[in-house]
């Protein structure tokens, strides 16, 4: 036991322990909605993060697509001296590339072409085009530059 007259070690002021504030236990309101405001702005950060990674992911098949045009259009043209504007004499299965269509545009009697890869379904509005220099670009108007 404690001798008479002798101090507590508890301190004077503030909740005894294991209490909070207002002798509850728990979190405050204001706490709790600190931290769902902070998973909301995670979660929305993550989401866009994800999104613009998975669109990545479809502008590389529509690169992949161009480059395995200008590589069969190469083919072609070795074999019959000059290009093609028909991707089935190409022996080109366009059925693989699910967001893009692709069309080939012949320039200076087919001596020169402009391949161009429109996006569909979830891909609308995007174009990418390949000349028979091998460097595709994205045009300028696409959404999702």
């Amino acid at each position: 036991m404690r001798p008479r007259g002798a101090r507590s070690r508890r301190p004077l002021s503030g909740p005894p322990p294991g209490r909070h504030r207002d002798g509850g236990r728990g979190f405050t309101l204001i706490e709790l909605t600190i931290v769902l405001l902070l998973i909301g702005i995670l979660s929305s950060i993550a989401i866009y993060t994800y999104r613009m990674m998975i669109n990545k992911a479809r502008m590389t098949q529509a690169k992949t697509v161009l480059g395995h045009l200008t590589k069969t259009e190469a083919i072609y043209f070795t074999e019959h001296d000059a290009y093609t504007d028909c991707v089935v004499l190409l022996d080109f299965e366009p059925v693989r590339y699910p967001y893009y269509q692709v069309s080939v545009v012949l320039d200076n009697d087919a001596k020169n072409y402009l391949g161009i890869a429109t996006g569909v379904g979830l891909m609308v509005g995007d174009r990418w085009f390949v000349t028979r220099d091998r460097d595709p670009f994205q045009d300028n108007t696409s959404p999702f530059r």
